[in-house]
């Protein structure tokens, strides 16, 4: 598996990936984005303010992370439901964690608890819960700082 910077050629991919990915969690509601709304919002966040990752095995994309680096967050990871379990998040993960090595923040939904365990396995602290009124869901707060 490599992990290189994304191209604007990657979008369209990483876009129908995330969709997918966000589908097969089992959480989405009537308040999320439709396939081409995704998409729109990816070719928007990517040319606005994420600095953009690709996670490739044989050729083929498995997971992407989407970082804002100014704020030390991560803003999204998200791995092919066909990789899930092959190590792409890790790796994406640890890639995250490579660049901005003082700390990261990142959210996720309550009710994500597969990402949750994941990033309370790999060192990241819950720091608050909040309620998402508009998406009907509560969103966790994390951070992950290095050991000293």
């Amino acid at each position: 598996m490599i992990i290189r910077p994304a191209t604007p050629a990657d979008y369209p991919a990483l876009a129908d990936l995330w969709y997918d990915s966000w589908q097969s969690i089992g959480i989405s509601n009537e308040t999320d984005l439709s396939r081409e709304g995704v998409r729109a919002r990816f070719h928007q966040e990517a040319a606005s303010r994420w600095a953009l990752y690709v996670a490739e095995r044989d050729s083929k994309p498995a997971g992407f992370l989407a970082l804002v680096p100014e704020e030390s967050r991560i803003d999204q990871l998200f791995v092919d439901p066909a990789s899930k379990g092959a190590g792409a998040g890790l790796a994406l993960l640890n890639h995250a964690k490579g660049l901005m090595p003082e700390g990261i923040v990142l959210t996720t939904h309550e009710t994500n608890q597969r990402a949750r365990a994941f990033y309370e396995r790999e060192g990241f602290v819950l720091t608050s819960i909040e309620p998402d009124a508009y998406h009907r869901r509560a969103k966790c707060h994390y951070a992950w700082r290095p050991a000293v």
